[in-house]
């Protein structure tokens, strides 16, 4: 059975965004900038690579400001008065 992992999806997502081709100023940045933040994630390696799969196995946040405030749960909007 094929499957494509998420570093194929990202490298077929790469080649699309340099097949594009771009109008104006405005989608020029856009499409440079989809290819830079495409390229980093691929440096950047997977999630078990940084360090983050164990966290977020057991539940956690991989934010730093969030994994204070704990598990979001439901019910945790702001009080009408």
């Amino acid at each position: 059975m094929a499957y494509n992992t998420s570093r194929m999806n990202r490298l077929e997502e790469l080649g699309r965004v340099d097949a594009e081709r771009a109008f104006t100023g405005r989608g020029r940045r856009n499409l440079r900038d989809e290819k830079r933040r495409i390229i980093s994630g691929l440096r950047g390696g997977g999630i078990a690579k940084r360090g983050k799969g164990i966290a977020l196995k057991h539940g956690g946040s991989t934010n730093k400001h969030v994994k204070s405030m704990g598990l979001a749960k439901t019910g945790g909007g702001a009080a009408i008065k």
